[in-house]
């Protein structure tokens, strides 16, 4: 743990789950903390961490390892598997997926439970949603705080055909809850799983507020781009005001 008491994201560039690894390790949570989360999973995913450039700034790339499968998983399959960890990380895990197979079943008009998670990509997402709640222990936050958020604009294809960006999964899990924007960015800025995560940590949506800044992070998306510095931003410190109590995010 440390004594730091808030935290504030800035979303310009979006949120993946990696850059929200990323950011994190950036600012001071060491890799083990997300790592040993994972290892409890038994699913064979490292982490590794690189310092890259992102625009004219050095950032964090966590890059997610995962074994070469093609499984498919389904909801309970996972909530199932977070079984293997310590309650309070288990329950904000399962919140995340719930979700996130609530915004996909509602965008593909089909029920959660037939929602399914093709294994890679799932395995990805298992180890950005489980470190990120790893790390959030570790910071033991009484607040947290995030800008308008970046979605990104333009197209991509998933695995059944071609998207528009903003993801309609996307904009399903900010529906009513965040201030959003398409971005500078013409590519997808914010995936689900970065989405899922901070809809279910931020408890405000604001510009940076009133802090003693302790520590900053920047978590690299995957690509350099000249329109946005692509990297989430973490802003770590103290409140301004007296009077907070300490806690452990849901």
């Amino acid at each position: 743990m440390t004594a730091t008491s808030i935290a504030w994201f800035d979303g310009t560039a979006g949120a993946s789950g990696d850059m929200l690894l990323g950011a994190f390790v950036d600012a001071g949570v060491p890799i083990d903390v997300p790592a040993s989360a994972i290892d409890a999973l038994d699913i064979g995913v490292t982490l590794e961490v690189e310092v890259v450039q992102r625009g004219s700034l050095a950032a964090s790339r966590v890059h997610v390892k995962t074994p070469d499968t093609s499984q498919v998983r389904h909801l309970a399959d996972i909530v199932e598997m977070f079984d293997m960890l310590d309650a309070d990380l288990a329950r904000l895990a399962a919140e995340v997926f719930a979700r996130l197979a609530r915004a996909e079943a509602a965008v593909h008009g089909t029920s959660i439970d037939e929602v399914h998670f093709h294994e890679v990509g799932a395995l990805d997402s298992i180890a950005d949603v489980v470190g990120a709640a790893a790390c959030l222990r570790w910071l033991n936050l009484e607040r947290i705080h995030c800008s308008t958020l970046s979605l990104g604009s333009g197209r991509s294809r998933g695995t059944h055909g071609p998207l528009p960006i903003p993801a309609p999964a996307v904009l399903e899990l900010v529906r009513g809850e965040v201030p959003v924007s398409s971005g500078p960015a013409p590519f997808e800025s914010t995936t689900p799983t970065g989405a899922a995560v901070l809809v279910s940590v931020v408890d405000e949506w604001s510009p940076m507020p009133p802090m003693t800044v302790h520590s900053v992070g920047l978590g690299a998306g995957h690509r350099d781009s000249d329109d946005v510095v692509n990297a989430l931003r973490l802003v770590l410190g103290e409140r301004a005001e007296n009077g907070a109590r300490g806690r452990f995010r849901r």
